[in-house]
């Protein structure tokens, strides 16, 4: 029992410290599991939609505790807990001295969807909004709540990306997060019937009225009206049905040169991993139309031999059905030797396990290479100038390399994909703030052929 608890001591202070060492750098982190993107839930889960449901997901910091997650109408919003775990410092007088300190990024954002949707942050309670920090001494907690846009119906898997690579400032991220988000049941209105044509009402032969009789004379009382003669029924009309469509039209041009363009766009509820459908635009005038259902929030991959894909969001949770939008969609042409950085990948922090938050990006670059069968490109991954230069080299090499690997799961052939980390040795800053360097860490790829 002592050995097994001096080993559980000595453990215990090895994720204590973790917290101080620099972050290496690399790209946006996130978590390593992978999880369904969309409407499914434990069968347990009995918990009300509107209500506090208990914490979950996977802190990247271990001092950080998820309480709860709650929707409202209008926010995402999570209650967290942070607790210093640090072991106490003094300085040269003996006086205790901060252990760290804590911020919270307002660049920070929720991503659901294998990152085709983004919820992005609205307000903090109880920490201060980066610049401003709060210090933290050894066994300090700091409860606070975060706000964010509304998770679309349907999504319940998300993460929270916040991650400053800086000494003694603790990331926020947290992966896996989950919260019972069910999805409105979607009814189709079918098209009216015409109303069917009244029965004709028999016609009663006339009645003979007869004539007026002379006081005194037989007959002379007048007969009673017939009330046994049906009435004419007024039809009323039928309600005109109440329409649940959205007409969504546009122009698929080329990003230079404005000549229209013929694309595919696949398009998909943003709580569902299947494509419902996909429409082409015409070749002559680069025109496509769809019609979705009102009410609900899609995402879609446009794509075309020889462009680059583009995908976006359509938002129709707050429009009428009848209504008519345009999206126009503008694709930018491919050309041996271009360089394209591929801008939302998430990893797992200090690690190369790739995230579903990345997925979306890389369908997209899926999707040309599919387009394009002679396409062949050149994976290179880069990170921050700080660090350790090995480390980086080698972090920057097997990143590249799973995100290699998800593209020849989908079905694109090794040969056409090469790899190469370059670490820190091709920063696009070497000075500026912390902030302003993170676009040295990117995964980006350069067209070989097509």
């Amino acid at each position: 029992m002592p050995q097994r608890y001096l080993i559980f001591l000595f453990l215990a202070g090895l994720c204590s410290s973790c917290m101080f060492g620099t972050y290496p750098s690399g790209y946006p982190s996130g978590g390593g599991q992978q999880y369904p993107s969309g409407g499914q839930q434990s069968p347990d889960d009995t918990y009300p939609n509107s209500g506090n449901q208990p914490g979950n997901g996977r802190p990247a910091d271990p001092g950080v505790t998820v309480n709860s997650i709650r929707l409202t109408q209008d926010y995402t919003i999570l209650n967290l807990t942070y607790t210093e775990r640090g072991k106490p410092r003094y300085d040269q007088n003996g006086r205790l001295i901060p252990t760290g300190y804590i911020e919270f990024d307002p660049a920070g954002q929720l991503v659901a969807a294998n990152g085709a949707r983004k919820f992005g942050f609205l307000k903090i309670e109880g920490l201060p909004l980066k610049p401003q920090r709060l210090r933290t001494y050894s066994g300090d907690q700091v409860t606070f709540t975060i706000y964010f846009e509304r998770l679309d119906k349907g999504l319940e898997n998300f993460d929270l990306f916040e991650c400053n690579d800086y000494d003694l400032i603790v990331c926020w991220n947290i992966y896996n997060l989950h919260v019972r988000n069910p999805a409105d049941v979607v009814v189709y209105t079918p098209p009216a019937t015409p109303a069917p044509a009244p029965t004709p009402v028999p016609k009663l032969p006339k009645k003979q009225t007869p004539l007026p009789q002379p006081s005194g004379e037989s007959g002379g009382e007048m007969e009673t009206p017939r009330t046994d003669v049906p009435k004419k029924e007024t039809l009323k009309p039928a309600p005109a049905p109440v329409p649940t469509l959205v007409s969504v039209s546009g122009i698929v041009s080329d990003a230079k040169s404005k000549r229209p363009v013929t694309a595919t766009i696949d398009y998909q509820l943003s709580s569902s991993k299947q494509a419902i459908d996909s429409v082409q635009s015409f070749a002559s005038t680069g025109a496509y139309r769809m019609s979705l259902n009102k009410g609900q929030v899609y995402t879609y991959i446009a794509s075309a031999r020889g462009y680059q894909s583009a995908s976006g969001v359509l938002d129709l949770s707050k429009v009428a059905g009848g209504q008519k939008l345009t999206r126009d969609i503008a694709l930018t042409p491919l050309a041996v030797g271009d360089k394209v950085t591929l801008k939302n990948i998430y990893f797992e922090m200090s690690k190369s396990n790739l995230l579903s938050a990345s997925f979306a990006e890389l369908n997209k670059l899926v999707s040309m290479m599919q387009d394009n069968p002679n396409m062949s490109i050149r994976l290179e991954g880069h990170t921050d100038i700080i660090g350790d230069h090995d480390k980086n080299l080698q972090l920057s090499r097997d990143r590249v390399i799973a995100c290699q690997r998800y593209l020849v799961q989908q079905g694109i052939d090794i040969d056409r994909i090469q790899t190469i980390g370059y670490g820190d040795t091709r920063p696009i800053l070497t000075k500026g703030t912390d902030e302003e360097r993170k676009v040295n860490r990117r995964v980006e790829f350069v067209i070989l052929a097509i």
